[in-house]
């Protein structure tokens, strides 16, 4: 079992704060990585930070606008700088807003698009050079089961997520002779803030998502928790380009 154990590794989790960001920072802290916890606020991830310090993880948190490159670069120097290197990055940092495609202003999809795709592009390219300074660099992409299906209302979030797929295939390929991986995990209808609202604005989404579940639930957060480790150790050295599903079987089901 040694070959999931990332003591020493030091980690940089984006979207950090709360939801699959909070789950995915505990469980490589558990796991023994060292972790910085990113989001927009450095506030937002007390309630994170103290709940990961209680369990004596190593820890820090940065204040991180992933749409702004001096931010992103800023944010990985953190990790640089609290301990020494940087191992693992985990992407997940996203938004969205649910509306028929007519709808959409130019700037909400600006907002969704920079957050969620070109947001991940800036933090990779920020990592790259201590990711391959480590000899075994590891990039967790977080993508959505939206990276290969859709819906009427989630057209920029569609396009963002199934490029978080594209951009992470492309990443792997030319990063491989760093030593670097970079793998998708696509989740699906997971419990966080985000989707809760989707069950506001759309009437009988949370019984159709138990419903065309064959695992017959909503995931939680902590389900993420095993593919992000299983991502970041040295159990997937030999793994690189995919896009690992977390969905309770929703796209498997016909």
């Amino acid at each position: 079992m040694n070959l999931f154990e990332l003591n020493g590794r030091v980690a940089l989790v984006t979207g950090a704060a709360g939801g699959i960001g909070a789950a995915i920072a505990e469980g490589l802290v558990d796991a023994g990585a060292k972790c910085v916890l990113a989001d927009l606020s450095k506030e937002n991830c007390e309630a994170t930070l103290s709940r990961l310090r209680g369990k004596n993880g190593d820890v820090r948190a940065v204040s991180l606008d992933v749409r702004d490159r001096s931010s992103c670069e800023a944010a990985v120097m953190e990790a640089v700088s609290a301990f020494g290197g940087l191992d693992i990055l985990v992407n997940c940092a996203g938004t969205n807003t649910r509306m028929r495609p007519e709808e959409y202003p130019e700037s909400l999809w600006e907002e969704i698009i920079d957050t969620n795709l070109k947001g991940t592009f800036l933090m990779c390219q920020a990592a790259f050079a201590p990711l391959r300074s480590s000899g075994k660099g590891k990039i967790i992409n977080v993508g959505s089961i939206l990276s290969l299906a859709a819906n009427e209302v989630t057209g920029p979030y569609a396009a963002s997520k199934g490029g978080v797929v594209q951009l992470s295939k492309s990443l792997a390929c030319s990063w491989a002779e760093q030593n670097i991986t970079v793998n998708t995990i696509l989740p699906g209808w997971i419990d966080t803030p985000l989707s809760r609202q989707a069950r506001i604005d759309i009437p009988g989404h949370a019984e159709r998502v138990v419903d065309t579940t064959p695992l017959r639930r909503w995931g939680e957060p902590a389900d993420l928790i095993g593919s992000a480790v299983f991502l970041s150790s040295h159990a997937s050295d030999f793994i690189t380009g995919i896009s690992l599903v977390v969905d309770g079987g929703v796209t498997a089901h016909v």
